[in-house]
């Protein structure tokens, strides 16, 4: 019965049920005879003589949820009936109990099974959920594990359950300004979503807009009644990309905020409630959606919540994304092409975003404690096993343990096994195949060496926190730890000054802005080992600095005189400029932010600039003492705040 009665809902939303009734009552077109009725819920007429009980009426399978409060301060207000079920939440979103039907009562805890530390050095490795539903004696143990998991993502950042519920009676007409808004997408947002200006087709061109113009076109004047949520989400989601930039371009009319945000917002809570409909109903057999609609989807989210800085969104949407994809995805005997196109968009969001990914909760597990003291060794055994397709959720907490880290020989090639099932780059050998060069125009050895930076120093982050807790980690673990930092600092060292330092496998000529680019992420990468692993004092980086600076000033100009719209990812930005600390190279930081900004206006600018002059403030307090302290970084500043400067 709660089936029934929740699949007559207007988009599964008991809010935009109501908010329907409440459309129709004021609508004075409305026959002065009949009840109002929308699903479950209906509205006595008392001025007709005839009180029948009321029939359900058909519900519009298109119409989307009431529009939510405005955002204010990059936090969205959102419906109880949002906070409960919308994909934006980790621990109801994908319903994995229905997916595998399984008992409710045991929710994610059977998605959870032993760890094996034989397998991998884990951090936090009891926290990690799995996608194998074959728990049966050990549920209890793995509840625990589950809620460990999710609580580490619900303490770093804050929930939005608590805000109260704001209905728009008069929510805007989306789908009258679709045919605009699509074709402003294509022309101008998705140039300034791509970390590099390319003349090659994005994935955005060759498979998400195609999608949204033929679900435009089903919805529309083709009448289809078989449109899936997956398809929906990503149209909506397209329309609030547009509509989002319109109302934060700097070259718009000063009306444009006031006429565009409420569309953006609108259009985005719609879709990311098709979103979750989809994720809990077509999932799986008899309405089973495409995969690739599904990915497409869900990508599209992310991308609208790291333009619009809801970080706690885009948290969600990443990890639910990774679970699509070890579920529907590496599953698969043979990974079409469009498919690799949208797997090539998850890992560059995940690897980049989590590499200012401050937030996690570093403290050693026990399970983390027992695998330093006794067991972290290679086993020769592991080296023949196959490529786990299924593997765990993975939150770049843990290493996995190699022979002698040849994983990081990037002149070596990566069989085609590994490279279609290594979505974290944890490999940084070369991989013929890959598309990274064609779709960002970067080498899959830097994006890889990035993703490695990021896991290692979330690692030995935890491996500080154990000996500063008089733990005894073992002797063995930290000389395996310094080990491979010195392995990956020749790497990041050695594509940096290589002449062919973008190692590009991309037979065109770069252009002058896509060099100077590559030069500025190089040299950005450095800067970002350092940090992490190194935690030097910026001085040792003003070299860096100096050359991310030149790199970024040149592609500015040629920017201009290549009439090409950028601006380009931000990443190397906000990397060399929270090591800037004299007057000169600041104000140069502040020129290129400002300058880029300039070009669309997107939040991750003001995110930057904030961080930025936080850093820089204590940073000049820190020089004043002079008394031989920890010199204060972006890292310290973000887990302070609670903020994810999000720079996909």
């Amino acid at each position: 019965m709660s089936d029934a009665l929740g699949a007559d809902l207007v988009s599964g939303s008991i809010d935009a049920s109501l908010a329907e009734i409440d459309t129709r009552s004021r609508d004075s077109e409305r026959p002065s005879q009949g009840d109002i009725v929308v699903g479950p819920f209906a509205v006595l007429d008392l001025a007709t003589s005839n009180a029948a009980l009321p029939q359900t009426a058909p519900v519009d399978a298109n119409a989307g949820p009431p529009l939510d409060g405005p955002l204010e301060d990059g936090i969205s207000v959102v419906s109880p009936s949002l906070s409960q079920e919308s994909i934006a939440y980790m621990n109801d979103l994908l319903q994995w109990s229905d997916i595998f039907s399984l008992d409710p009562q045991m929710h994610s805890a059977t998605l959870s099974a032993t760890f094996d530390l034989g397998d991998w050095l884990p951090l936090e490795s009891s926290q990690i959920p799995t996608l194998e539903p074959n728990v049966t004696s050990e549920v209890s143990s793995a509840t625990d594990q589950t809620a460990a998991y999710m609580s580490v993502e619900q303490d770093s950042i804050r929930m939005m359950t608590s805000q109260p519920t704001v209905i728009d009676p008069n929510p805007p007409d989306v789908l009258a300004d679709a045919h605009f808004l699509l074709r402003h997408f294509q022309d101008h947002v998705i140039s300034r979503m791509m970390a590099i200006p390319l003349e090659q087709k994005s994935p955005w061109k060759i498979l998400n807009v195609p999608s949204a113009v033929v679900t435009y076109s089903d919805m529309t004047f083709l009448g289809s009644q078989s449109i899936s949520h997956a398809r929906l989400a990503n149209l909506y989601c397209l329309l609030a990309c547009s509509a989002l930039h319109l109302a934060v371009d700097p070259s718009m009319t000063p009306d444009s905020t006031e006429r565009w945000r409420p569309l953006a917002e609108y259009a985005y809570h719609v879709a990311k409630d098709h979103m979750q409909m989809s994720l809990k109903h077509e999932t799986q057999e008899p309405k089973k959606a495409k995969y690739k609609d599904q990915l497409m989807a869900i990508c599209a989210l992310t991308e609208f919540a790291i333009l619009s800085g809801h970080q706690q969104d885009a948290r969600c949407y990443l990890i639910d994304a990774e679970r699509l994809l070890r579920l529907r995805g590496l599953s698969k005997v043979r990974i079409s092409q469009k498919a690799r196109l949208l797997h090539h968009l998850y890992t560059w969001l995940r690897i980049v975003g989590e590499s200012t990914y401050a937030l996690h909760d570093y403290t050693p597990s026990d399970s983390f404690m027992d695998a330093l003291k006794h067991r972290f060794r290679y086993q020769k055994a592991e080296a023949t096993q196959p490529v786990d397709r299924n593997s765990r959720l993975d939150d770049f907490l843990r290493l996995d343990r190699r022979p002698a880290d040849s994983d990081l020989n990037i002149d070596e090639p990566k069989d085609t096994e590994i490279g279609l099932y290594d979505i974290h780059l944890q490999d940084s050998r070369k991989y013929p195949a890959t598309l990274y060069s064609q779709i960002y125009g970067v080498s899959e050895t830097w994006l890889s060496l990035v993703s490695q930076t990021t896991r290692l120093a979330n690692v030995m982050e935890t491996f500080r926190v154990a000996r500063e807790s008089r733990q005894k980690p073992s002797f063995e673990a930290w000389e395996t730890l310094h080990r491979r930092s010195a392995r990956l600092e020749s790497m990041v060292c050695s594509l940096n000054v290589r002449p062919d330092g973008s190692t590009c496998n991309s037979t065109d000529t770069p252009s002058k802005s896509h060099e100077c680019l590559l030069q500025a992420l190089n040299a950005a990468l450095v800067i970002f080992f350092y940090r992490r692993i190194r935690q030097v004092h910026p001085a040792i980086l003003e070299g860096q600095v100096d050359r991310v600076i030149s790199a970024l000033s040149e592609f500015d100009v040629a920017l201009s005189d290549a009439n090409l719209t950028g601006p380009g990812t931000v990443w190397p930005l906000f990397i060399a400029g929270c090591e800037a600390t004299t007057p000169d190279r600041r104000k140069s930081i502040s020129s290129l932010l400002d300058k880029g900004e300039a070009r669309c206006g997107f939040s991750a600018y003001q995110t930057i600039r904030d961080v930025m002059k936080q850093v820089w403030d204590k940073q000049d307090a820190h020089m004043a003492r002079s008394r031989g302290e920890p010199f204060p970084t972006w890292l310290d500043i973000v887990k302070q705040k609670q903020v994810w400067p999000i720079l996909a």
